[in-house]
């Protein structure tokens, strides 16, 4: 496992590590191939989806109870509130690449080592990067996983207590897997592939067998 800040060093040694993957997987009767993620696009995606996830969420809610959002404060000092809900807000968004890393570290030959985790300085974002190409199953596994467990799971949760910090905490980080559902519905198209994020491009590679190739 590596944890880093990315620079130019990194950078260069990433681009590095992803032409030396492409000539491996070359020698095996892989051509690899690029899927561009717009970044307008998913920003728009992320809002549309939030609209649609918090309706559905405190629409149940108030189905349920006749009450749209719940226990609004839980009881706690409003300012306290605001703080608990940055904090954990701010903590979920590195353990939502940690959990990417989780999940994918389990069928590489290299474990967690070939897990990097790292803070994207340019863009104030930290990253999850694998370095070994996953089969779609387990891409697909990894890529939904912090959707699941911090926003599915806590907006059920939230729905079951009648809270609303808990709810809004669970839409919040469903909606911090924008990205990642975008990448999965684009996989619908890349059913026969290996996958890999690209260390440059806004979007992954994705590895076919050439024609003529066999297993």
């Amino acid at each position: 496992m590596r944890i880093e800040v990315e620079n130019d060093a990194i950078r260069a040694r990433k681009k590095q590590e992803y032409e030396d993957l492409v000539s491996e997987m070359d020698a095996k009767g892989y051509e690899a191939r690029i899927e561009k993620i717009n970044i307008v696009t998913a920003n728009v995606f992320a809002m549309v989806l939030f609209v649609i996830v918090g309706a559905i969420t405190f629409g149940i809610n108030y189905t349920i109870r006749g009450n749209l959002f719940g226990d609004f404060f839980g009881g706690m000092n409003m300012y306290l509130w605001y703080l608990l809900f940055f904090v954990f807000y701010f903590l979920s968004i590195f353990v939502h690449e940690f959990i990417h890393g989780f999940f994918w570290h389990f069928p590489c030959e290299k474990k967690w080592g070939s897990i990097d985790f790292g803070l994207n300085v340019k863009m104030l974002t930290p990253y999850c990067h694998c370095r070994e190409a996953l089969n779609r199953k387990v891409y697909v596994f990894g890529a939904f996983a912090p959707t699941f467990f911090l926003g599915i799971i806590p907006i059920i949760i939230g729905l079951i207590i009648n809270s609303y910090f808990v709810m809004l905490f669970g839409v919040i980080g469903f909606i911090g897997g924008a990205g990642d559902l975008m990448v999965i519905w684009t996989l619908r198209k890349h059913k026969d592939c290996m996958l890999f994020d690209h260390p440059y491009e806004v979007g992954y590679a994705y590895f076919v067998r050439k024609t003529g190739t066999e297993e």
